[in-house]
C-alpha cells in the first residue's frame, strides 16, 4: 500500500476520533470505524481488505418503556482498501472504495446484546490490474446487511456485521462511539 492510501486511511480515523467529541454534543448523533474483509463473487478474485469509517443519526425509538421495539437511524459509510486482493491468473490486484447510505434498524437490547439489520445504496469503485492490464469501473447499487452488536456501556458498542451489494460482500467488525 502506497503512502497517499496511509494518508487517507489515517484522516479516515482521525475524522472519527475527532467525531467522537462532537457527539458529546448530541446524543443522537454517532460515529464509528470499521475493518474487515470485502469478498468478491468473481471467478479468481481472492479477498482484499478495507477498512472505514461511519457517522449516523438516530431518529426514533419504536414504543416505550417495557413496550420497546428497537430503533431507526440513517448511516453513511465509507470504506477504502487496506490490502488489494489477489486476481488468478498471473498475479493480479484488486481493490474496492465504498460510499453508502443506509436505514438501519437496531432491536431492543437483551443482556447488551442487539441485532442490527440495513437497507440502501452504495457507490462502489473497483479497480483490478488481471495479467497487468488494469481496468476500473464503478456503479451503484442497492445494499442489504444484518449484524450483531454488544454495547460496552450507553455510548460505546462492538458490532460484527455483513453487507451485501452485487457482486461484493464486505464482512466486518467495528466499534460505535
Amino acid at each position: 500500500m502506497s503512502l497517499p492510501h496511509y494518508r487517507r486511511l489515517a484522516a479516515l480515523v482521525l475524522a472519527a476520533a475527532t467525531c467522537g467529541a462532537a457527539s458529546a454534543a448530541d446524543p443522537n448523533l454517532y460515529f464509528g470505524a470499521k475493518g474487515g474483509v470485502m469478498s468478491s463473487d468473481r471467478s479468481g478474485f481472492g479477498d482484499s481488505w478495507n477498512a472505514g469509517a461511519v457517522a449516523g443519526l438516530h431518529f426514533m425509538n419504536f414504543g416505550s418503556g417495557k413496550s420497546h421495539y428497537g430503533s431507526l437511524s440513517g448511516e453513511i459509510e465509507g470504506t477504502v482498501p487496506v490490502i488489494k486482493g489477489d486476481v488468478d491468473p498471473v498475479n493480479g490486484k484488486w481493490r474496492a472504495w465504498t460510499l453508502g447510505a443506509f436505514a438501519v434498524y437496531r432491536s431492543p437490547e437483551l443482556n447488551n446484546v442487539y441485532f442490527k439489520g440495513k437497507a440502501g445504496a452504495v457507490h462502489r469503485n473497483l479497480t483490478s490490474s488481471p495479467s497487468g492490464m488494469p481496468g476500473t469501473g464503478s456503479s451503484d447499487d442497492a445494499a442489504f446487511g444484518v449484524g450483531v452488536g454488544y454495547k460496552l456501556n450507553r455510548r460505546t458498542s462492538l458490532e460484527a456485521e455483513v453487507t451485501v451489494m452485487d457482486t461484493l460482500t464486505f464482512f466486518s467488525l467495528g466499534v460505535i462511539f
